[in-house]
């Protein structure tokens, strides 16, 4: 009978943990972006093996699918207990939800994000999946929200769309110039302005 083949120590210790693994890998991914991750770097500070990592993870596009994906869904997370905890005021959620999202941490989440759209645009057909998750992935959540409180779904992804182009903007702003006062008081106008079609219909 041949022997049972050798399984590296690094390999054994992510046998069945593609959880934890994902997640060593995407705190990886955020620290050092999306044009300086590569593979065999990331298996050693994390403590696996490449191949390990190729067989529990794909490749590099993989994972970084993989890190878009479990930020999105950090995302809807995020807006789901914001919204159980502002008695369903659109507006309160989003003003929640900014406030968050300029929290110590979120910084890198969106400067991962900043640097895969850019690098979407240089390259549109290798990055469809995000130019495509980018726009719809985000916005789908707050319309579905703004339909539930009774808007009708047109103006509710006119609105959505509006507001998330509005905080891709603003966190550019944020990130390139650091002064959060000024932004806050762009969003909180652009709250007040739109107040009309966040609320419900029967003023609720």
């Amino acid at each position: 009978m041949d022997p049972a083949p050798t399984v590296d120590g690094r390999a054994r210790r992510w046998q069945n943990r593609r959880p934890e693994l994902l997640a060593a890998a995407t705190e990886y991914a955020l620290e050092v972006g999306v044009s300086q991750l590569t593979l065999r770097p990331l298996a050693e500070a994390i403590g696996t093996s490449i191949t390990s990592l190729n067989r529990q993870l794909g490749s590099k596009d993989d994972l970084v699918r993989e890190v878009c994906r479990g930020l999105h869904g950090a995302m809807v997370d995020a807006l789901n207990n914001v919204w159980e905890s502002s008695a369903g005021r659109p507006v309160d959620v989003l003003r929640g939800l900014w406030a968050l999202w300029l929290t110590p941490g979120y910084d890198r989440q969106f400067a991962f994000l900043f640097e895969l759209y850019g690098m979407a645009l240089r390259d549109p057909e290798r990055y469809e999946w995000f130019e495509q998750s980018v726009v719809r992935d985000w916005m789908t959540p707050l319309s579905d929200a703004l339909v539930s409180s009774g808007r009708p779904e047109a103006e509710a992804q006119v609105v959505s769309t509006l507001v998330m182009a509005v905080i891709r903007g603003l966190h550019l702003d944020v990130a390139a110039t650091h002064d959060v006062a000024r932004v806050n008081d762009a969003y909180e106008l652009t709250l007040r302005l739109l107040e009309p079609h966040l609320a419900s219909p029967a003023g609720g």
